[in-house]
């Protein structure tokens, strides 16, 4: 606890604040602090009235070292971040110990600190790390859960509502194509087999709606469970046949290969729905009643089929 040059420049020259920085957030600021230290101990030194000049041999040259090793840890990808930190402060702590001797300022009971003091740091360190990247993947998953659907999986309707604001306000004029589905006679299901068994239907009909538009679309889609029985879709494309293409297929499918339920009963369905494109000039609610529309009229001709404008 004593004040004195050798513990100021101990303080300054560890440069244990921003070693830290550099490792836990990688900002160029934290550099520059880093490259700072020996003019910090100079001004310690000259307010001590102790007016001596940053050396080569004893300051640069350590400060050199630590920054290289921090640059090599910094890219280093496979150990995790506390080994990286453990590496780097003792390191520091080596480096520095070499420093005292050529200055032949080693003192045990210092050194001894000095190694207490950087356990204690990285013990710290480590702690606050897990239980931020804990708090991380808690805020990760209570996000995660907040736009899924429960029963399906899908992205759920508040998903749906925030991804349509972020089209509206993007400013690429990428063609957007959007899809409503509806399961035919649901009710029907629902009646015959129990709600239960409909639960079944519908996340068989999720996944492998979602399964196939990810497989045909890449990255340029979405999947959403609108509501009960109802689905959106939303595909940055323009390739109207090949929307329609790979929803009549799937009609076909559920026609020819039942969902089996868990007490054994074989349920075959179908679906109808509306296909439109945003337009420049209209809102993605007005793009959304249109493929309303057109999904209550492909019900009203027949179903299980899809209707484009």
């Amino acid at each position: 606890m004593e004040l004195t040059l050798l513990n100021i420049n101990i303080i300054a020259f560890t440069a244990v604040i921003p070693i830290t920085m550099i490792l836990r957030n990688k900002n160029k600021i934290w550099w520059g602090l880093l490259a700072i230290t020996p003019i910090i101990a100079t001004i310690m030194n000259i307010c001590l009235k102790r007016y001596q000049l940053v050396t080569w041999g004893t300051t640069l040259l350590p400060l050199a070292l630590i920054a290289t090793i921090c640059f090599v840890l910094l890219h280093w990808n496979k150990p995790p971040y506390y080994i990286k930190y453990t590496i780097a402060l003792y390191a520091n702590f080596l480096i520095h110990v070499l420093v005292l001797t050529l200055e032949h300022h080693l003192e045990f009971n210092f050194v001894i600190s000095l190694l207490l003091g950087n356990c204690f740091i990285i013990l710290t360190e480590t702690s606050r790390y897990h239980y931020e990247v804990k708090q991380k993947e808690e805020i990760a998953k209570l996000h995660y859960e907040s736009i899924r659907d429960d029963l399906t999986g899908l992205l759920n309707y508040r998903a749906f509502d925030q991804d349509l604001k972020n089209l509206s306000h993007a400013e690429d004029s990428t063609p957007v194509l959007l899809a409503i589905l509806d399961i035919d006679h649901f009710k029907n299901v629902n009646d015959t087999y129990g709600h239960l068994n409909g639960n079944v239907v519908l996340r068989a009909f999720s996944k492998k709606l979602r399964s196939k538009v990810h497989h045909n679309f890449g990255p340029n889609c979405e999947v959403y469970r609108f509501g009960g029985d109802e689905f959106t879709i939303i595909v940055k494309d323009d390739s109207y046949a090949k929307v329609i293409k790979l929803l009549n297929n799937l009609n076909e499918y559920f026609a020819s290969h039942p969902v089996e339920t868990p007490d054994g009963q074989q349920i075959y369905f179908s679906f109808s729905g509306g296909l439109t494109r945003h337009l420049e000039d209209e809102t993605f609610n007005q793009t959304l009643a249109r493929a309303d529309t057109l999904v209550y009229q492909a019900k009203n001709s027949g179903r299980k089929h899809i209707l484009f404008d």
